[in-house]
This record gives C-alpha cells, sequence and structure tokens, in this order.
C-alpha cells in the first residue's frame, strides 16, 4: 500500500457571487473566440499548487485516522489521503474569516507563455492573502513525519515562495488556460473577498489534463 508519488493537489479560494458567474462567463467569451478547444474550470486565485500528495500524507497517518474503515473496503489509497487532508484544512480554516484578493490594475491583463499563465492578472501580496498561504502551507506539510502546525521552531519551514509558478512567480487569477488571445473588453475584476475553498486533484498539470481535474472537498472559511 503506498500513495501515489506523481499525483497532485491545489488549494483554490473561490470568488463570491455575483462576480463568480462573471468571471465565467468571461471564460466562456474567451474561449468561444479562440479557435481551439480550451479547457473550462471554476474561476479560481490558487494558494498552493501542484503539490504531490505523497508530500502532504502518510500511510500511518491514514491509519490512525477516522478513515481506516476506508482502507478495509479497498478504496483509492490516494482519494482517502486526500480526505486527510481535505480534514485537515477543515480544521485550520474553521471561523477563519474571508481571504481579501486585490487584483492590481495597473499591471492591466497579460500573456505569459505559460498554458496556464495566459490570460492573467497579478494580486497584491496582502496579508490576508498571504497568511493564508502560510495556514494552506502549515496544513499540507504537517503529518506524523513533519513539524507540527503550532510549533515555535520556524527554521525547519521553507519559504512560502517556492509555491510561485514561473514565469509570473506571484499570486495571480487565470481567466482562461491556453487561450491564443486576450480579448480587448478583459479587465482586471474588482477587489473580493473569498469565503470558500477548494481543494482539488490537478493531475495531469497539462492542459489537455484540465478537464480530468476533480474536486475532493470545499472549505468553509466563516
Amino acid at each position: 500500500m503506498q500513495i501515489s508519488p506523481t499525483k497532485t493537489i491545489s488549494i483554490w479560494l473561490i470568488p463570491p457571487e455575483p462576480l463568480l458567474t462573471e468571471l465565467s462567463f468571461i471564460q466562456s467569451q474567451i474561449i468561444e473566440q479562440d479557435c481551439r478547444q480550451l479547457p473550462s474550470f471554476i474561476p479560481h486565485v490558487t494558494v498552493i499548487g501542484g503539490v504531490k500528495i505523497s508530500n502532504c500524507c502518510t500511510v500511518e497517518e491514514i491509519q490512525k485516522s477516522n478513515l481506516q474503515t476506508d482502507i478495509d473496503t479497498n478504496a483509492d489509497i490516494d482519494d482517502i489521503a486526500a480526505q486527510v487532508v481535505l480534514q485537515r484544512l477543515q480544521r485550520a480554516f474553521r471561523s477563519y474569516g474571508g481571504v481579501l484578493c486585490h487584483p492590481l490594475k495597473e499591471k492591466g491583463v497579460f500573456a505569459e507563455s505559460q498554458w496556464n499563465q495566459s490570460c492573467i492578472c497579478l494580486l497584491e501580496r496582502n496579508t490576508s492573502l498571504m497568511n493564508a498561504m502560510q495556514t494552506a502551507n502549515d496544513v499540507l506539510f504537517t503529518s506524523s513525519t513533519t513539524t507540527a502546525p503550532n510549533s515555535k521552531d520556524q527554521s525547519t519551514k521553507l519559504p512560502l515562495e517556492r509555491h510561485f509558478k514561473p514565469p509570473v512567480n506571484d499570486h495571480h487569477y487565470s481567466f482562461a488556460y491556453g487561450n491564443s488571445i486576450i480579448p480587448p473588453s478583459v479587465e482586471c475584476p474588482p477587489p473580493f473577498e473569498c469565503t470558500e475553498m477548494i481543494l482539488k486533484w490537478t493531475y495531469p498539470a497539462t492542459l489537455d489534463g484540465v478537464g480530468q481535474w476533480r474536486e475532493i472537498g470545499r472549505v468553509n472559511l466563516i
């Protein structure tokens, strides 16, 4: 019994309504105007993305959890590990409060060469977003074999910057994936506060693989 060394998970913040519906509509317009069959996805801000599930949970932790019975019924070990991580997230973010996201309008909407940064706007590295990132980091990398989340020993913690993905290497919002043009009508959204989080399977980590991504569960922040 072994947890997959290749499957990856991500933590997403979900914009509130009616902005969520508005962003979904903008995404559908971008997809319609592109000549290729681009994937759709729920609008989100990635807190931490592309983390191997095997780095977040151990078989020993599953055996100690209330999900042990799932092992006995031959449930998928990776799905059980993801549920363990989800439970940790739900405990850590219970009554946490909303997370503020401030798009940098002065930077505008632009494209990078990476398929999942092909139509983005940058977000301010504000205290609210960075604190949520730190809490998520502590949750993901806390298991029976790692440092406890309340440990005062900061020397064992790696910098949060390692989670930022190139080439932009910063918090951002993606309007679409893999598009070849950015319609001139697309503008940065107004500042928004997220009160819901999703834990998501994000593998295969390719444009063609987006359609296979699955939701593991949700976390209410209020």
